[in-house]
């Protein structure tokens, strides 16, 4: 019986201890709250203070004694000394079995009581006349909401009074903090950041006087020493964690970071530049300080988007640099930013008859001077576009009278003008200066009595990216109502052709919805009215948008020796692209002709054929493919009128010959689905030396030509039977036209 009394008692005192663990920890914990309350009854941009919680884990009798982490140990105590009293009464028993038991509650007990004090803040002291109050609200951190990091402690003097974390609920960070007290305590508010074990710097009055009820303290208005990530590495490495360093003006010492800056979501935090730092990825920071005589550069693989001030001592302290993969890109808000911006030019692309490439370019500083960019080299040039005249003026300098610098534009680049350029030498043309940012309002012009104008240019303007980051054309923030088109034409002379993109993801050439620093791009406007450009339309995306597997998108391209082309089918309503033409004569030139225009881009409902024209002023081999096939047709066929030959491009390519001299509608598209065929049968011969035609009717004509393209028999009035005796052995290609169409066969003479 004794036995069963002595584990009684043993299992009371353990179901007791646990009991007063739970107490002490649920009285100390007031961070543990449930909080339901309608989305509605919050304002999280003016900070608006909630309402309070259901419960926030304290009745509202807090302010009675509360066992607290010292009563554990006490009681561990008591059960020590009721267990040596016991092993003193029963010396002739076993003791070993109740020295264990002894030195259990004891371990057990003083564990549980350092938990139950293992608390940010103090434990709250046991001073009270009976009340308490409330203080909640919304925590701001040097305008940023703070996160759960932060701890807030009430103190009386040095007595801690109450404690609470920051608590997410939704997208909203709140606190609910429970404080008891006597009337009129001065109560000090105090906060704690755990994210650096480090007690905040808080500028400002935080004192409450104690009344009970409760009072929303929406501390908006927290300012303390500012942790900043400062790079102090060597090897300009971003992305090394151990190049950065926390710091804070109330620290004694730095400490190691843990994290790369802004690597948490929810912070985007404040960088120095102590040493020269190169960003070759994509990052977004607060506020940026360079210290003197360093560099942060922004790589051609890079983007930055500072969201608040830029502190630096040298103008040449921030660089957005270029090389032949592209140009970096950033992103500002804050007026009057000089930087350094880099524009590569290179000649590395396709054969020509001069060794120099065509670029469009924009200035995006404000004041920078047009002569420093004039080319010194004889044959190089600096050209702007007039639309009035559909003419490139040259705003070279010579030793005539009649171009001396020619300046009916201004000394210095127009923001949000493009200009073209080719420069001798691979290398940077370097923009330096204070940094557009802002609106940017540009005037387009629509005429058609100019001295020199040509009809199809009509419209025509060369519009420059006026800021230090790529821009997007699909982006809310233009005012472009008065455009002709949603498109944009820019010239890659990588192919000696230009590329287009349309609203809605429709692109040729590669073209892309995002327009690079120092870019120009043509518009064609309907009526005379200003362009405007605004910050909504910065990006730092740089990557082209391609529909990929677009059911209605069709796309054909050629290549050759002397650059690419491509035109886009698409199966839809909308206006067609018109097709640019490139500044290189011997490149290759893909289009279609409705009659009075050329595009490059064509809408269809239920066409089944399509011409297809082609031109280059070079004789080379060109090759005809799919670049992309969409999936409404079965079969795209394309016919070469000149040599007769069919192939569906679905399946294969199509190599040939040309010489300026081809005619420019060689080929025909046909759309074949499953209900359609096509007719292939051969309608010519050869018999004993004379080439037998069928199927002739009274209008048909009759044209041969050989594979150079060159026609070698032409008969409006044809005949039957052509005698072959005056052809040199070889292919021919045979071209019979009449009210059926036109068909072609190739055939061997000899």
């Amino acid at each position: 019986m004794r036995k069963i009394i002595r584990i009684a008692k043993t299992i009371l005192l353990f179901i007791f201890l646990q009991f007063t663990v739970n107490q002490s920890l649920f009285a100390q914990g007031d961070s543990f709250f449930y909080y339901s309350i309608s989305e509605d009854d919050r304002n999280e941009d003016e900070i608006l203070a909630p309402g309070l919680p259901s419960q926030h884990g304290m009745s509202d009798n807090y302010q009675s004694p509360a066992p607290v982490g010292d009563g554990l140990l006490l009681l561990s105590l008591l059960g020590l000394g009721y267990c040596g009293l016991q092993s003193r009464r029963n010396r002739n028993k076993k003791s070993s079995n109740k020295s264990l038991l002894i030195f259990g509650i004891l371990i057990l007990g003083f564990g549980f009581s350092t938990e139950a004090q293992n608390f940010y803040f103090d434990k709250p002291v046991e001073s009270s006349d009976g009340t308490n109050m409330t203080v909640y609200g919304q925590l701001r951190i040097d305008g940023e909401f703070a996160d759960e990091n932060v701890e807030i402690g009430a103190f009386c003097d040095d007595e801690v009074r109450g404690r609470t974390m920051v608590k997410k609920n939704g997208n909203v960070y709140l606190f609910f903090l429970t404080v008891y007290g006597n009337a009129n305590d001065v109560i000090n508010l105090r906060f704690y950041d755990h994210s650096v074990e480090t007690e905040l710097n808080v500028s400002g009055d935080y004192d409450i006087t104690f009344s009970s009820g409760s009072i929303n303290v929406n501390a908006g208005v927290v300012d303390y020493g500012i942790v900043r990530y400062k790079f102090i590495g060597t090897d300009k490495d971003w992305s090394k964690v151990s190049n950065w360093q926390l710091v804070c003006d109330s620290w004694a010492e730095p400490q190691s970071a843990t994290q790369l800056p802004s690597a948490d979501s929810k912070m985007i935090d404040d960088i120095i530049v102590a040493e020269n730092l190169d960003a070759t990825s994509d990052y977004v920071v607060k506020n940026v300080e360079i210290i003197s005589e360093k560099t942060l550069t922004i790589s051609s693989s890079g983007s930055l988007e500072i969201i608040g001030e830029i502190a630096k001592d040298d103008e040449n302290a921030l660089v957005v640099d270029a090389d032949e993969n592209g140009v970096g890109s950033l992103i500002h808000s804050k007026e009057n930013v000089t930087a350094k911006v880099n524009c590569f030019i290179d000649n590395s692309s396709v054969s020509r008859t001069w060794s120099a490439d065509w670029h469009f370019i924009s200035s995006p500083v404000a004041s920078q001077t047009i002569e420093s960019f004039i080319p010194t080299e004889e044959n190089y040039d600096f050209y702007s576009w007039s639309e009035f005249n559909s003419t490139w003026y040259n705003q070279k300098k010579d030793n005539s009278t009649t171009n001396e610098f020619y300046t009916d534009n201004g000394l210095n680049f127009n923001i949000g003008r493009g200009y073209l350029v080719a420069y001798e030498n691979v290398g940077h043309r370097k923009f330096s200066g204070t940094l557009n940012n802002g609106d940017v309002t540009f005037p387009l012009s629509c005429s058609t009595d100019g001295e020199f104008v040509v009809e199809r240019y009509t419209g025509f303007n060369l519009v420059g990216n006026p800021y230090p980051s790529y821009i997007d054309w699909e982006a809310e923030g233009w005012t472009r109502d008065n455009l002709q088109l949603q498109t944009i034409w820019i010239y890659d002379d990588d192919i000696n052709n230009y590329t287009t993109y349309t609203t809605g993801g429709v692109a040729t050439n590669g073209g892309s919805q995002y327009i690079a620093p120092c870019q120009a791009f043509f518009v064609k406007a309907s009526s005379a009215a200003n362009i405007v450009m605004t910050n909504e339309i910065r990006t730092n995306n740089k990557s082209s948008f391609r529909k990929d597997g677009d059911d209605n998108i069709l796309k054909i391209k050629v290549e050759g020796a002397t650059g690419k082309d491509e035109i886009a089918i698409v199966k839809g309503d909308n206006d067609d692209v018109f097709k640019m033409f490139s500044m290189n004569d011997d490149a290759p030139s893909l289009y279609i002709n409705k009659g009075v225009e050329d595009y490059s881009v064509v809408y269809i409902d239920i066409e089944n054929t399509l011409p297809l024209s082609f031109k280059s002023g070079s004789f080379a081999k060109y090759t005809i493919s799919l670049s992309e096939a969409g999936n409404t047709f079965d079969e795209i066929i394309l016919e070469d009128k000149l040599t007769g030959e069919k192939v569906n491009l679905m399946t294969e390519s199509y190599s040939f010959l040309h010489s300026k001299d081809n005619i420019k509608d060689r080929f025909v598209l046909s759309f074949v689905n499953g209900q359609q065929t096509t007719d292939n049968r051969p309608f010519a011969y050869i018999d004993n030396g004379e080439l037998i035609i069928n199927e002739l009717s009274d209008d048909a004509q009759i044209e041969i030509y050989d594979l150079a393209g060159r026609c070698v028999y032409e008969n409006a009035d044809a005949v039957s039977n052509v005698r072959t005796n005056g052809f040199s052995d070889g292919i021919y290609i045979i071209r019979k036209i009449d009210d059926k169409g036109i068909k072609t066969q190739k055939i061997f003479i000899e």
